[in-house]
């Protein structure tokens, strides 16, 4: 018998909720008009995305944690979980910054994001 860590089952189950929960929740509010489509992305798919990163970048965060306890004194594994650290930071700091993506849009297209398509 193989000593696992992680049951593949479960982790298969765990990988199909996670892609269709989203696709559930958006499945009841699609779009059907052009301006409701801009709309529906500049909100739904922008929050969805910071939080897909920011997840993302925490679960790095706990991978440099256990890569600085397995480190045991060797320097150059130390200094991978800086780096591993740091780029989970800047993911982190990159998801908060794309949850106000349609205000940063639309303070670059004066004022409003366009609501009316041609």
């Amino acid at each position: 018998m193989r000593n696992r860590l992680i049951n593949p089952k479960f982790a298969a189950a765990i990988v199909t909720a996670a892609t269709a929960a989203p696709v559930a929740v958006f499945a009841a509010v699609l779009p059907t008009t052009c301006s409701e489509l801009l709309t529906f992305l500049s909100s739904a798919v922008a929050q969805t995305l910071a939080a897909f990163i920011g997840a993302i970048a925490v679960i790095m965060i706990l991978v440099a944690a256990f890569q600085f306890l397995t480190a045991g004194g060797d320097a150059e594994k130390v200094k991978t979980a800086r780096g591993t650290i740091t780029w989970a930071v800047i993911g982190i700091v990159v998801a908060l910054i794309s949850f106000n993506i349609p205000g940063i849009l639309s303070s670059f297209l004066g004022g409003a994001l366009p609501t009316v398509c041609q």
